[in-house]
């Protein structure tokens, strides 16, 4: 499963992180108590495909390197001995509002109060397609607007990324750490150069940190291809995860690992509270439905339901 953010309700009320990358420490609690009682949790390295299982194996990783994964998500995930994998953004290891996307939510919501979720969300899926350089012109337009209207923009501060301090710190305490690049660049959309920079610096600076070979890596917003796949290999990744929903088994290419991206929304029921039958129908069903359809129609990332790991 694919985590990013794991917020207390204060915390939860000033993010200008996205919904769809945030999880209530009630709502955490509360499915990692579940999982350790009802599913088998696996270290994302550690995997043994194809073995027999009785419970759904689940692995727990994080994207991009949040100080919320130390604070709140460690804690909890501790007391219940379940193995984490964290995917940091080394470039951008101890920033405070380093990612765009919150940087526009800021912006949006200094020149319009109350902006809905779904205008902010289509904004920023637009600005994922272009290029870092046409980005950082319509972020610049945004500042120099609410500039010549008066209007500060005041990015909230419990957007802070972890610092090489607490990432030593978790891994000595058996977190596992991984690549995510060096800036958070979509791999796909930039020239093969720059992605390659953005691998081997990243690998290079995590390794140099923690005095520890980094070979698993996760490709930011989940966009990968077969160039993006061969930096990885060329590289000297072992894995790499997507965020292909799907199952995690013996037919899968080690460098396009599926995983199920998990949010409060996906997680919670009608009562707002954690619901299991929730968990199973947006996540495990889910991945599974599209196993099953990806094993009858031949689909390069074939898999089958052998030993799987969401």
């Amino acid at each position: 499963m694919a985590f990013h953010r794991v917020l207390s309700d204060a915390s939860y009320g000033k993010t200008c992180s996205l919904p769809g990358i945030l999880v209530r420490e009630r709502t955490f609690r509360e499915l990692i108590a579940y999982v350790a009682r009802e599913c088998e949790p696996v270290d994302l390295e550690g995997v043994q495909l194809g073995q027999p299982c009785r419970k759904l194996r689940v692995a727990f990783t994080f994207d991009d390197g949040w100080s919320d994964n130390y604070a709140t998500a460690l804690p909890i995930a501790r007391a219940k001995n379940i193995p984490l994998t964290i995917f940091v953004c080394s470039g951008l290891v101890g920033k405070s509002v380093p990612f765009w996307p919150e940087r526009v939510v800021a912006s949006v919501r200094a020149v319009q109060p109350m902006p809905g979720d779904s205008e902010i969300y289509a904004l920023i899926e637009s600005l994922k397609r272009c290029t870092p350089e046409v980005r950082d012109q319509h972020l610049a337009k945004l500042s120099e607007w609410a500039f010549k209207q008066g209007i500060s923009i005041e990015p909230s501060n419990v957007d802070q990324m972890l610092s090489w301090a607490e990432i030593k710190e978790m891994d000595g305490q058996g977190v596992k750490f991984g690549s995510h690049t060096q800036t958070h660049q979509i791999l796909t959309t930039v020239p093969v150069e720059t992605a390659y920079q953005e691998v081997q610096d990243s690998k290079a600076a995590i390794e140099g940190a923690l005095k520890k070979r980094c070979d698993v890596f996760a490709y930011p917003n989940g966009n990968w291809s077969s160039a993006t796949r061969r930096i990885l290999a060329e590289t000297g990744f072992r894995l790499a995860v997507t965020t292909d929903c799907g199952v995690w088994n013996t037919k899968c290419d080690p460098l396009a690992i599926p995983r199920s991206n998990v949010h409060e929304d996906n997680l919670v029921g009608l009562t707002g509270r954690f619901s299991p039958a929730m968990l199973a129908y947006t996540t495990f069903w889910r991945a599974w439905r599209i196993m099953r359809a990806n094993s009858r129609t031949g689909s390069r990332v074939q898999q089958q339901s052998a030993s799987p790991t969401a």
